[in-house]
This record gives structure tokens, sequence and C-alpha cells, in this order.
């Protein structure tokens, strides 16, 4: 005979349920959308951070807010036809926390990204290792134009959007400064370093000033061999041999590997085509030295619905051409959905990059 669980075994779990630690190894997906409503093009919707497990299975999924709580305000983005630069999520130095930035607006606001920053203000969510959320981080910044990414490392954060360059702030600030003129897209901190895509000019890949900027005047530097021209989206790099020395990035609608060699990054092939739509990347590397990759592809919101996501195992090793590779859906599309970016989930503690183990798999001797 089935056997009822109590109520009150519920009630206990209840205020624990969004406050669970992250489990390494997993992965989290910015979903933009309750998939309760149809997805209007422009107009703010509410935004969920997934977490699965490399399976594909969803453990829980957490809600950014949708109203304002104190110093803490509501996270909101909306979904678009034909830009999918808004709300890439990223990872900081040490592995601990995640920082995606939005606007403080009620979902239902229409055309927010064009919303003026005084009146809706750009806002930076934190959500640290155990998945509890701060959104006290408000800016007047990006004005009439979309915020992108943020980063974070310690107290400091970076911020990418539409016009206005990249800028600077700390946690729980309400100021920021403006540190470059290009803007960007995806952000990154390395190895004590800010890298970001763009579009701006002849700006791609790049690196951004030297080590973590907080002052204005950076110059924006594209790293060398990378393409110079397309259209670059979310990116992630693993260190191989010294340094960053793969680099994985969606780009033209690719899924693309490039290995450092010489001071040069060197191609090493490309998976999919034009109607993939590669849009965001991440991964990590393995025990054995392999690295172990989740895309997200197909979120146009039209023909393929929110956005699938694949995984696949690069064994190739570095500076090995991967394009042979075939990744495996694990997460399929869902209606009133749409799936933004991607990245591991944080740990408790700094993660070790790679052992001398792990460095010798990804550089075989030839």
């Amino acid at each position: 005979m089935k056997r009822s669980i109590p109520l009150i075994f519920f009630v206990f779990l209840i205020p624990n349920c969004f406050s669970q630690t992250f489990v390494p190894g997993n992965f989290v997906v910015v979903r933009i959308g309750s998939g309760a409503d149809s997805l209007t093009a422009g107009e703010a919707r509410p935004v969920f951070l997934d977490e699965y497990n490399p399976c594909g299975d969803l453990v829980r999924s957490i809600p950014m807010p949708v109203s304002v709580s104190g110093n803490n305000k509501r996270l909101t983005l909306p979904i678009s036809t034909s830009d999918y630069t808004e709300g890439y999520i990223s990872l900081s130095q040490d592995g601990s926390k995640l920082a995606l930035a939005g606007y403080d607006a009620d979902p239902g606001t229409a055309s927010v990204s064009s919303t003026p920053s005084a009146s809706v203000k750009r806002v930076v969510a934190i959500i640290d290792q155990h998945g509890q959320v701060n959104t006290t981080t408000v800016l007047s910044a990006f004005n009439a134009a979309a915020v992108r990414a943020a980063v974070i490392n310690d107290s400091a954060i970076w911020v990418s959007g539409g016009s206005g360059g990249i800028i600077y702030t700390t946690l729980g600030s309400t100021t920021h400064t403006q540190i470059t003129n290009a803007t960007a897209r995806s952000l990154v901190v390395l190895n004590g370093q800010l890298y970001a895509s763009s579009t701006s000019g002849a700006f791609r890949v790049t690196k951004v000033g030297t080590g973590l900027p907080t002052i204005a005047g950076q110059t924006m530097v594209n790293l060398p061999g990378l393409p110079i021209t397309g259209s670059p989206y979310q990116f992630f790099m693993v260190n191989a041999n010294s340094g960053s020395d793969v680099l994985y990035m969606a780009h033209d609608n690719l899924l693309r590997k490039y290995s450092l060699s010489g001071g040069t990054w060197v191609s090493n092939g490309a998976i999919g085509i034009a109607s993939d739509k590669y849009r965001a990347v991440t991964g990590k590397l393995t025990t054995n030295g392999h690295v172990l990759l989740y895309a997200i592809r197909r979120n146009d919101n039209s023909t393929y619905a929110g956005g699938e996501i694949v995984t696949l195992t690069d064994s190739t090793g570095y500076n090995n051409d991967f394009s042979s590779l075939t990744p495996t859906v694990i997460v399929k599309p869902n209606d009133n959905n749409v799936f933004r970016s991607i990245v591991m989930a944080p740990e408790a503690i700094t993660p070790v990059y790679a052992s001398k183990k792990e460095k010798a798999s990804l550089n075989p001797v030839k």
C-alpha cells in the first residue's frame, strides 16, 4: 500500500528548498520565462537559474526576485528574436559565486532594454554556493540600452552592456566607474585577468586592461590568432600547460575550439552548422584530463522553441582538432522558456584547474 508523506515533512522542507548547496560537477542554466505564459520579444519576464546534473536531470530551479525586498531589487530579463546577448551568467575566479545582470522591472514591462536607467535600474545578482541570491547592486547604467553580463571577483564586479562600455562597481553599490568605451558581451575573470567578448568595432574576444582594472581609460586588446570578424557570444578557458591554454566559444552559430601555442591562439576546428545557432558554452577538466563541455543551441524561441542543451567530452587533447566529435542532447526545448546562458555550478572550495597528470593528458607527447 502506498503511504502518504505527512504534511509536516513538507513544512520543514520549504524554508530551505532554495538554500541547499550546489552540487560540484553540476551545471547552471539561465532560463527566461516561467513556462506558464507566452513570451513577447523585448518584454521583461521572470528569470530562473536551473541546476542540472551531468545527465541533464533537473535538480532545482532558483527564481530571481520579482518583487523588492529591502535593498534587494527585482531581476527580470527579456527574450529577443534578433539578439541573444542579454543574460550571460559567469562563475567567479575562485569558483564560489555566480553573477548575472538584469533589470529592476516588473514582469510584463515592455521594451525593457530601452528603458531609461534612471527609472529602471540595472541590477546585478550574486548567487553563492548555497543558492542565496543578493540583488543589492543597483546601477543607473546602460541608459536606454541592454545590460548583458556581470562577473565578480571577491567584492569587485564588472558589468557589460549595449552602450556605456564596461563598468566597474562593488557588491551592494549604487555607483560605478566606466572603464572602457567599447561595449562587450560575455565576461570572464581567470588567472587575475578580465576578458570579454564583443562586436564593438574590430573587437571580438579581448583582454580588458591589465589584470582586474577599476579605473577609466582601459584598452581592450584582441587575443592574438582569434577571429576579428563575426559574432562571438559566451566563451570559457581551461588551463592545459601554463595560463589559460584552451578556449571554447560560441561564435557565428558554431562551437569552436582554440589552443594557445607560441603566444597565438590556433584553431582546433568547429562543431555544428549555421542552423544550430550555438550561443553559450561552459565546461570543466575531468580527472583524466579531458574537457567535459555543455552548450546551448537553437534558442531562438521560434523554430526550435527555447533551445536545447548538449554535451560532449573533448578527449582530443591540447591543440588537436575536435570537429569530428558529436554532441548529445541532454535537455530538450520547452515551450514559453528560453535558455540563455550556461555555467558550471559554484563550489564551496577553490577548484583545482589541472593536476600535473591532467596537464600531461591535455598535452600528449607527439
